[in-house]
């Protein structure tokens, strides 16, 4: 017997784009249906039945997030926008993930771009990813919970005082980071860094959305900021960011290009080994819901040199692939579901 193709409906006004698209993914093994904007793509839902969406933002009679919201709404499944790389395609696409989107993938400049390498790999890993995530891991809470009782289950124990917290993270990030950000209060006592698998302008965007939402100050990291506690800088999309010395103060730098080999601008694995190298055992590391083994280097890196490592749970992940590296690894010191992480943090340094 054959397996079951994977069903993808593509949902793009133009109708070059929706051909492109599809000549693609059906060379990819998927089965294609194409809807022309969000109300036809609700409709074709019903008798088309696909595991997932591919989603145009900027549609007539029904855009993309409009669609969305109702699709989330009703008959959640994995929706993957296509976005513009703009100030404006990364505000929608933020307001599409905080509505329950899987994730995003970005338009190459011109339509030949459409058939490069590099966007087919990303379209095609995040589809056959998003094919095997259950329908009720998409939606999260509008209300950010007030984290229970730590239920989490201890591995080993580390007695140190903690100078910095490391947070690395792809798909399913901002939701995450949105919920354990928010729950720490303005005296946090760690600076934190955090590297989340995004294209330029869309990181601006995310801190300026977490820094209204939390009592934290939070920044797109720049060349020489310094990281001081009440502080938390993340890591500019499609740049590195490491962690070095300036006199007595540890300041962030930034790269154009990675000092190890990555696929991933930004990486955790480079904030990672710089962090083990400035920071060393008095490090606080962890890894989140994401696709791939990023981060998984670098944390052997700080685990080696005595760093404390948290990992999120299977349960919570909406991918778990990052998070169950170190897992696998055998290198963490807590697993923990993602409401519980702030308590924890909390718990931890406080």
């Amino acid at each position: 017997m054959h397996e079951a193709k994977s069903k993808v409906l593509i949902v793009d006004d133009s109708l070059f784009m929706g051909q492109v698209l599809k000549k693609m993914l059906i060379e990819e093994n998927f089965t294609v249906e194409i809807a022309r904007n969000g109300k036809d793509a609700i409709e074709k839902l019903k008798t088309f039945q696909p595991n997932v969406i591919t989603m145009d933002v900027e549609m007539p009679v029904m855009s993309g997030v409009e669609a969305l919201q109702i699709i989330m709404e009703e008959q959640p499944l994995p929706v993957i926008m296509v976005s513009v790389q703009t100030i404006r395609g990364a505000e929608i696409s933020l307001r599409a993930l905080e509505l329950g989107a899987f994730d995003f993938v970005t338009k190459p400049s011109g339509e030949a771009g459409f058939t490069t390498e590099t966007f087919r790999r990303e379209l095609v890993a995040k589809l056959k990813i998003a094919c095997l995530v259950p329908p009720e891991k998409l939606k999260r809470t509008k209300q950010i919970p007030k984290a229970p009782e730590i239920t989490a289950r201890p591995i080993r124990k580390t007695a140190t005082n903690f100078s910095v917290l490391a947070i690395g993270t792809s798909t399913g990030g901002p939701s995450a980071l949105q919920t354990i950000l928010t729950q720490l209060p303005r005296n946090f006592p760690l600076p934190i860094l955090v590297v989340q698998h995004m294209p330029k302008n869309f990181t601006k965007m995310m801190a300026e959305r977490l820094n209204s939402l939390c009592e934290l100050e939070v920044l797109e990291a720049g060349e020489g900021d310094a990281i001081v506690p009440g502080r938390i800088l993340i890591a500019p999309g499609g740049l590195q960011m490491v962690v070095r010395k300036s006199g007595q103060q540890a300041v962030t730098h930034i790269l154009q290009e990675a000092p190890i080999p990555t696929p991933y601008r930004p990486s955790a694995n480079v904030m990672f080994t710089s962090v083990a190298e400035v920071f060393g055992g008095s490090t606080m590391a962890m890894l989140l819901t994401g696709m791939g083994s990023d981060g998984l280097e670098g944390a052997k890196l700080l685990k080696q040199r005595g760093a404390y490592l948290i990992a999120e749970s299977e349960e919570t992940c909406i991918v778990y692939g990052m998070a169950k590296c170190i897992v696998d690894a055998g290198i963490v010191d807590q697993i923990l579901p993602l409401p519980e992480i702030g308590r924890f943090l909390i718990h931890k340094n406080m």
